[in-house]
């Protein structure tokens, strides 16, 4: 090791989520080891879920409308006058929303909220060993801005001479100029690829000012070293996760059972978005290309973290699966021979129901596709690339292969149009019934997203800061541009659809399903499946509580039935069918549609029942027959 390296220490704060390492610290230290520096990582959101509670840690940073906001606390130490002025502005804000939470704490008030935060902060700046490092790196994401800057104002304060350094989604590009012009405590930001340009910071400090990709002052100017430069991460040491479970050992018995049962360790696969021409997303603003991590180099890290940490579960970090090779990723997964169980984020349009079978038997239990809408008129708002033909066939082929899918609706667009919300409403009355409800997300206008650049063309008046930032933000800082999401003024209003009652209804729906099939003490919590009898097939359809019904298909119904089982255009059934008149197809088409058994989108068919082996219990009502003619 040369004597003049700087040694860095790299924190994450809260709130991040606690049944996932920060993937970030643990690529950083791993690089930064490898090439002789002194690093070490401090997990510290753990810590704060050990002074908050479990519980109430899990709600601040998972329930809807808090999440980013649990952090106001810390505007107390960073804005102490602003704080004192606001409180009672703080504490309304905190009440509204966990007052509305699904897992609020009855005892969890605000004033124990403060006394939480006010034991944790005391802690971490009165035991955390600053002096025996030069740089102090924090990991940004969106909910640890205020965290991190609380921390990083009380280490400069106590000691002056330590370097200061922001990275992170939160911090990238124009957004990092503007968080060194605010803030004087901060010396340096990293936008983009992070490994080297810490590197170089820590062994060759004199010429930081040279470093690809850092953000720094000369004198009262701020300056970005903007580069293409990017690491090659098939070449990076393989990650380690030592300095997380040493944490994680340090922290209490509770913490450490609930990783235990919940944990999983990230696994990056790539970085960046092949497709990146979504109208609402910010979230690759550092990674200007796409890239994929070489399918070998990925089970190589697998098999290496699952024997070197006995573990199993993992989530694996991209925007999705990989573009090119995931098929020869999931066989490869196959090939190790171990029960794993994988989280993974997916677009829909891009796999067969055939992958998610392969998909299921390599591992995948869970999954978040980007579903966003069920209209297509706000698909194309979104640019999505998808259909919603497309976002349904995700969904069921999850159902069908018991792959739990997590996914987001995105309404109250500035130009959110009624078609929007009824062909929405339409096509969740044909599938509420066999599919799990989304999370409903209102629309926030992120920085650098295409919808901030371009606001006028979507009925945007005037950005505006959000009420949460407008609380923790003095007034003479909003203006400084470092924001990452905002509300909106329209140009012209336009009137609200109730989403939340098509969402209430679909979620009541699915607790009298649940209950439904408790009282019946039944298994088959399926509500509509099919049976293939080689020559026939039997459709049980139980979305109608007061009228079950089995529809019975003939020998061609079958076969039209079945090549609907991933989506296929008229033309294509035309062609596979060419012995048999289209009139016929057509009027076979026309009677499945009709009784809600295929979805139809333009001239593209998709079968709806779900492939479950299931005998049924015995039914009482009376069996239908499916004749098309």
């Amino acid at each position: 090791m040369h004597e003049d390296n700087k040694s860095v220490l790299l924190i994450s704060m809260p709130f991040a989520g606690i049944n996932i390492p920060s993937i970030q610290l643990q690529i950083l230290e791993s690089y930064l080891i490898k090439r002789g520096i002194n690093s070490k990582t401090n997990h510290l959101y753990l810590k704060a879920a050990e002074y908050y509670g479990l519980n109430n840690y899990f709600l601040l940073s998972n329930t809807s409308g808090i999440s980013y906001a649990a952090q106001m606390a810390f505007s107390k130490y960073v804005f102490r006058n602003h704080w004192n002025i606001r409180q009672k502005n703080f504490k309304n804000y905190f009440n509204k929303y966990i007052q509305n939470s699904n897992f609020k704490q009855n005892d969890f008030s605000f004033e124990k909220y403060m006394d939480c935060t006010e034991n944790f902060f005391r802690w971490i700046t009165n035991n955390n060993q600053w002096k025996e490092f030069d740089i102090i790196g924090f990991s940004l994401n969106y909910g640890q801005f205020l965290p991190s800057l609380a921390v990083a104002k009380k280490i400069k304060e106590k000691y002056p001479e330590k370097k200061i350094i922001f990275g992170g989604g939160r911090t990238v590009g124009k957004l990092g100029i503007k968080v060194l012009e605010a803030f004087d405590f901060v010396d340096f930001i990293v936008s983009g690829d992070g490994e080297e340009a810490l590197y170089l910071l820590a062994s060759d400090y004199l010429n930081y000012s040279s470093i690809p990709n850092l953000i720094f002052r000369v004198g009262d100017k701020v300056v970005w070293n903007n580069s293409d430069f990017k690491v090659n991460f098939n070449e990076t040491p393989l990650i380690n996760y030592d300095s997380f479970y040493k944490d994680l050992a340090n922290s209490s018995v509770e913490l450490q059972k609930y990783f235990q049962l919940h944990g999983r360790l990230p696994v990056e696969i790539s970085r960046g978005c092949w497709w990146n021409k979504c109208t609402f997303c910010n979230l690759n603003l550092q990674h200007k290309c796409y890239r994929e991590k070489k399918v070998e180099r990925i089970v190589e890290e697998l098999e290496f973290l699952s024997t070197k940490y006995k573990v199993l579960n993992f989530h694996l970090i991209g925007n999705t699966l990989p573009k090119n090779n995931y098929k020869n990723l999931l066989e490869e997964i196959k090939k190790i021979g171990k029960d794993f169980s994988f989280f993974v984020e997916a677009r829909s349009g891009d796999l067969k129901s055939s992958d998610y079978k392969l998909l299921k038997d390599a591992g995948f239990v869970a999954m978040q596709t980007g579903i966003e809408a069920f209209s297509q008129n706000y698909l194309n708002k979104m640019n999505k690339g998808v259909r919603v033909i497309d976002n349904i066939a995700s969904l069921k082929f999850c159902n069908e292969n018991g792959i739990k899918n997590e996914y987001n609706l995105i309404y109250q667009y500035p130009n959110e149009d009624k078609i929007d919300f009824e062909e929405s409403k339409k096509n969740i009355m044909k599938i509420m019934q066999f599919i799990d409800p989304p999370q409903l997300n209102n629309l926030l206008v992120g920085f650098g997203s295409y919808i901030f650049d371009n606001y006028s063309k979507f009925n945007i008046k005037k950005l505006d800061f959000t009420d949460i930032d407008q609380i923790m933000f003095p007034p003479e800082l909003l203006d400084k541009g470092f924001i990452f999401y905002y509300s909106f003024i329209k140009r012209k209003e336009t009137k609200e659809n109730n989403w939340q009652e098509i969402i209430d209804l679909w979620i009541e729906y699915n607790k009298k399903s649940y209950n439904d099939c408790l009282t019946k003490n039944t298994f088959n919590f399926s509500k509509f499946y099919f049976v293939d009898g080689g020559n026939f097939i039997k459709i049980y359809d139980k979305r109608d509580y007061e009228n079950t019904r089995i529809f019975v298909l003939d020998e061609l119904e079958r076969e039209i039935f079945l090549s609907c089982l991933d989506i296929i255009s008229h033309q294509e059934l035309e062609e596979k069918f060419s012995d048999v008149p289209d009139y016929k197809i057509t009027a076979i088409l026309r009677t499945l549609e009709n009784n809600n058994i295929i979805f139809k989108e333009e001239d593209y068919y998709l079968s709806l029942p779900l492939q479950y082996n299931i005998k049924p219990a015995p039914l009482s009502k009376k069996q239908i027959t499916l004749t098309a003619v």
